[in-house]
């Protein structure tokens, strides 16, 4: 996928700051830029984050997110089509898909790795557990975050399995708004040291 650029007066509206003072970064090679064949500078959106980290500018979720995936596997068609249209809402940029059991989960999680992975612990055929077992003990899916469901109490080993291997958990019902504002908050987060299958 071909990286996003922005004009001057783009990353002017991002800085809160004039898109002159955007060009006299440029010119003073404190932003790189490049010139299109019209002759119109273009920054990297690669250049731009690096740039509002440097200084310490608020990074807005649109542009702090990219396209980053998400995955939301769900057996309940209402509860998926909920989370699904919440997540768009809260963070258009995203790309969310859902995904009605383990099975396709796990196919989807083996063609390209997801960034998060919001998943139901009961479900038919392949459950929840099976799926987080294959995300955690992957090289591929290392850094993809977890966020874990339920309707039901869980106990035992899976309790334990759940607790120990996702990044959050959520007990149905559950307030949608705050698990998207985890879901985002994850995303922003996702340099930090995932939770990974220990080896014995």
């Amino acid at each position: 996928m071909r990286e996003r650029t922005f004009t001057t007066f783009q990353v002017a509206e991002v800085c809160g700051v004039y898109p002159s003072t955007v060009i006299n970064w440029v010119k003073q090679e404190q932003m790189p830029a490049f010139r299109t064949p019209g002759g119109h500078r273009r920054i990297l959106e690669s250049n731009l984050l690096a740039f509002l980290q440097k200084y310490k500018f608020p990074i807005p979720d649109w542009l702090a997110l990219g396209k980053r995936r998400v995955l939301v596997v769900e057996d309940d068609a209402a509860q998926g089509q909920l989370l699904l249209r919440a997540l768009k809402r809260a963070a258009p940029e995203l790309d969310v898909r859902w995904l009605k059991d383990g099975v396709e989960a796990i196919f989807a999680i083996a063609k390209e790795a997801p960034d998060l992975v919001i998943l139901d612990v009961f479900m038919p055929s392949v459950d929840g557990g099976h799926v987080l077992k294959t995300i955690r003990e992957s090289h591929a899916t290392a850094k993809t975050r977890v966020i874990g469901m339920s309707g039901k109490r869980l106990t035992g080993d899976k309790a334990e399995e759940f607790d120990k291997l996702t990044d959050a958990f959520f007990s149905k019902p559950f307030d949608v708004k705050a698990l998207c504002e985890k879901a985002v908050k994850l995303l922003r987060t996702q340099s930090s040291a995932p939770k990974a299958v220990k080896t014995r």
